[in-house]
């Protein structure tokens, strides 16, 4: 942290340029979210209103009103896709601008770490590491397994110490929901698609960039300590904090989930739910010391994370509502603290192998 200010200074012909381009893109975009936001709450609300408006809309109709609404019909997209263009245009020249500062950044904070902007975080690591919620497959469809796709570019690799880790920036897509039993559900598939796109402008933990999407930010495949032969997976509690004790109950029903693990942990208990295929190796694997390790880096990042033990490594989801190779769209990266933020998670996903003692190995071969 102590060389973040001298990073700032260095690269500050680099952010000078990003910041131009960052109100331009911030404001297009926005826009043309807007305009999407608008048009899928109006679909929404339409057979609503058709239904209490029905005699003026058949008056309206015959007074010629049609012709008016399909000129505006036909405006209210073309500006839709002015401003989309606009921002894809303008997201490109500031995303080639991020892919420079990156590798700059790395060099100071730690050379051993590579940034390569064409690799990506794989579809199936997602799925594999089962940290995306499942949801029960109808029979017949042609994949019953989770179908996770990452639309987001750019992997950080190399080792810590003596670890492997390969990190990426990652805005996942869940489609395991479009085959699940959950689309059956009256109505269910138009609340889905409009809480969808609603839930950015309201929650601290996304942003606009994430609509449509079910998750951005962290995603980390790193070498563990420990041989096991199961998989174990560790979650954001939020029941447990809102319901309290019915929260167990709740979890039990496992949900496409493994059997729960309760965990002998008051604090990593309040943070997090635990789901295993045996519960004597959870126990092994998430041991005194790395619960409160867990419990310790979730309150240094303040972030949702998750976590699962497959196949002798760790897999790690951190959410960043920016993106997590990204700088911050929503403060100006001059006169505020976006950058040193940006570093900020730079330096505590790296610091995540010192933080949880992975570099100590249990088993050697």
């Amino acid at each position: 942290m102590d060389n973040h200010p001298h990073i700032k200074v260095q690269l500050m012909p680099l952010l000078h340029q990003a910041e131009k381009l960052r109100k331009k893109y911030r404001f297009y975009n926005t826009g043309s979210n807007l305009i999407i936001l608008i048009f899928v709450l109006g679909i929404f609300f339409l057979p609503l209103f058709t239904y209490l408006n029905n005699e003026w809309i058949t008056e309206m109709t015959r007074d010629g009103f049609g012709a008016t609404f399909q000129f505006f019909f036909i405006l209210y997209w073309a500006f839709y896709f002015i401003f989309m263009i606009r921002a894809n245009r303008l997201g490109i020249k500031f995303k080639k601008i991020e892919s420079e500062v990156l590798p700059s950044v790395l060099d100071k904070l730690i050379s051993n770490l590579k940034f390569n902007p064409q690799k990506q975080i794989t579809s199936d690591a997602i799925t594999k590491s089962q940290l995306m919620p499942t949801y029960s497959q109808v029979p017949g469809t042609k994949d019953k397994h989770q179908k996770a796709y990452n639309m987001s570019a750019g992997l950080v690799s190399g080792k810590i110490g003596n670890t492997s880790v390969a990190m990426g920036d990652v805005k996942i897509i869940n489609q395991s929901i479009f085959g699940s039993y959950f689309m059956y559900i009256p109505l269910f598939t138009h609340l889905y698609f409009v809480y969808s796109y609603l839930r950015p402008w309201f929650s601290k933990n996304h942003s606009v960039d994430q609509i449509g999407h079910s998750f951005m930010g962290m995603f980390a495949i790193i070498d563990f300590n420990k041989k096991f032969n199961g998989h174990t997976v560790v979650l954001p509690d939020r029941l447990e904090k809102r319901i309290g004790y019915l929260a167990k109950t709740i979890q039990s029903l496992k949900l496409n989930r493994s059997q729960l693990v309760n965990l002998e942990h008051t604090g990593f208990e309040e943070e997090f739910v635990v789901y295993s295929t045996d519960q004597i190796e959870a126990r092994y694997i998430l041991s005194i010391a790395l619960m409160e390790r867990i419990v310790t880096l979730k309150r240094k990042v303040n972030r949702p994370i998750m976590l699962s033990f497959i196949d002798d490594k760790l897999y790690m989801a951190i959410q960043h509502p920016d993106g997590f190779f990204s700088l911050p769209q929503n403060k100006n990266l001059i006169t505020s603290n976006a950058f040193e933020l940006f570093l900020e998670n730079i330096s505590n996903a790296i610091g995540i192998v010192e933080y949880l003692d992975l570099n100590t190995k249990i088993w050697k071969t």
